[in-house]
């Protein structure tokens, strides 16, 4: 009897204990991934969502509050908790296009005249750098934004990248020494991954059938752009979403224009989402007609 009361009292003591100290460093998520939990020699900081963070739209026009990533101070007791730390986060831009090249993407430093920051915590400091700015009793603070929808270039993805360069005598977990990328793109309900079957009608060679996976990437508020059949390039898909009229456009060549076929129109069928289009480019030995049918996975 007498060790369970002490067991009872035990587990009282504990669950005050944690709550006393919730800011202080028991099993954070930045512990868990940097694998440094209850090393209690060291105050840590970094990033707990991990380096890469993706943040997608619909399209919109307003003014959109963003919290753009968090940084977090995992502190190793309270007196550490109550100092006053500021941490500086290095813009690189350069990264950007690093990033760009080894990951085949196209992603553009996100111009100051899409945003404002709005973060009172996180704050801007020289030459696009953050400053971090821990006040006694914070653990984790957000950089937050507001994004402007109305000058956002539906056709462009976005990013940012930092690095802390001053961890203001914290130490920087392993999970988050590395740089730290945010993206930022509008994608309207077309957006996405699709399976395009369909005839290619070559006037010389014949039929040859279309049996592919497509990426329809956003293009503007009810437009997509995609591969042309099963030649490359890029055309653009725009619905008319009162009638679910497609317009094809785009050109194989600068005297080659995708054109509509005659008798045919394109649509999309919200029903299965699906583009079912027909359409047509001249050449010398006459016209390559294509019939797809680009159904959403």
């Amino acid at each position: 009897m007498k060790k369970n009361i002490f067991n009872k009292y035990l587990l009282v003591a504990c669950i005050g204990s944690a709550i006393a100290f919730s800011g202080c460093r028991k099993e954070t998520i930045a512990d868990k991934v940097g694998g440094q939990a209850m090393d209690n020699g060291k105050s840590f900081v970094g990033f707990p969502d991990g380096l890469e963070q993706q943040h997608f739209f619909d399209p919109f026009t307003n003014i959109k509050t963003v919290d753009v990533f968090s940084i977090k101070r995992d502190a190793k007791s309270a007196a550490d908790l109550q100092k006053d730390q500021t941490v500086v986060l290095k813009a690189i831009p350069d990264a950007i296009d690093k990033y760009n090249e080894n990951n085949d993407t196209e992603y553009e430093l996100l111009p100051t005249s899409l945003y404002t920051i709005s973060s009172t915590k996180v704050t801007a400091g020289t030459s696009g750098n953050l400053n971090a700015k821990f006040a006694p009793g914070d653990f984790q603070n957000y950089f937050t934004i507001k994004l402007n929808g109305s000058k956002f270039d539906l056709t462009k993805k976005y990013a940012l990248a930092y690095i802390i360069s001053d961890a203001a005598g914290l130490t920087v977990h392993a999970e988050s020494k590395d740089t730290l990328y945010t993206f930022f793109a509008i994608k309207n309900k077309y957006d996405g991954e699709y399976h395009s079957t369909g005839i290619f009608h070559h006037p010389v060679n014949g039929d040859r059938a279309i049996d592919r996976d497509k990426i329809l990437t956003t293009a503007g508020a009810t437009a997509v752009s995609t591969e042309i059949g099963d030649i490359g390039g890029s055309m653009t898909l725009t619905v008319n979403e009162a009638t679910n009229e497609v317009t094809v456009s785009g050109n194989v060549s600068a005297t080659q224009p995708l054109l509509p076929v005659a008798g045919k129109k394109s649509i999309y069928d919200p029903a299965t989402k699906s583009f079912i289009l027909n359409y047509r480019y001249p050449a010398g030995t006459g016209d390559r007609v294509i019939e797809e049918t680009i159904k959403h996975k």
